[in-house]
């Protein structure tokens, strides 16, 4: 039996980690922000007398996606997940419909949205799932990725089982 160390793991941003690595090494030269904040701020709270500080602070309360990369032809929100969960589809879903109410992207309001779901320990279900909803499913190891897994239980070095009544179902 393997030894582990049993101490609780300290929290690493590793999510952050592993996008910013797989941006810089497949979006180069393209323009992308990392922690965006989408939407609008509340419209009955802003006034015309707020400065453009106490307009970013109110805004502060709206929803973030991990990374916005900004193109031409197109706008692509990724979400990063080290495992993918359900959740991280219905996320994406989400920033989506936020992003053209974005007043900071007006420019880009206009162009087609593509979603990405990155993630490193592949879960059958998600992906499919993801797929099935026109979101991109991009597998990513980064190079520390064996070190972290070795640090983790053995339940949690791999996604869960494909959901074989999930994946044969059309819908």
């Amino acid at each position: 039996m393997a030894a582990r160390n049993w101490e609780k793991r300290a929290w690493q941003p590793r999510e952050m980690q592993m996008l910013s690595e797989w941006l810089a090494k497949t979006q180069a030269g393209k323009r992308w922000q990392t922690r965006v904040r989408l939407g609008s701020p509340r419209p009955e709270v802003p006034r015309p007398d707020m400065s453009p500080e106490e307009l970013a602070m109110i805004g502060s309360w709206r929803r973030w996606a991990d990374a916005i990369i900004l193109e031409n032809t197109k706008v692509t929100i990724v979400e990063a997940a080290i495992r993918p969960e359900p959740g991280d589809i219905s996320k994406l879903q989400l920033y989506a419909r936020l992003f053209p109410h974005t007043p900071e992207f007006e420019a880009w309001h206009g162009l087609p949205i593509e979603m990405i779901l990155l993630y490193a320990i592949e879960d059958p279900t998600v992906v499919f799932l993801a797929r099935e909803a026109k979101i991109r499913a991009i597998e990513y190891k980064p190079t520390w990725l064996p070190a972290y897994m070795q640090i983790l239980l053995p339940r949690e070095r791999r996604g869960s089982q494909a959901s074989r009544e999930i994946m044969e179902t059309k819908t």
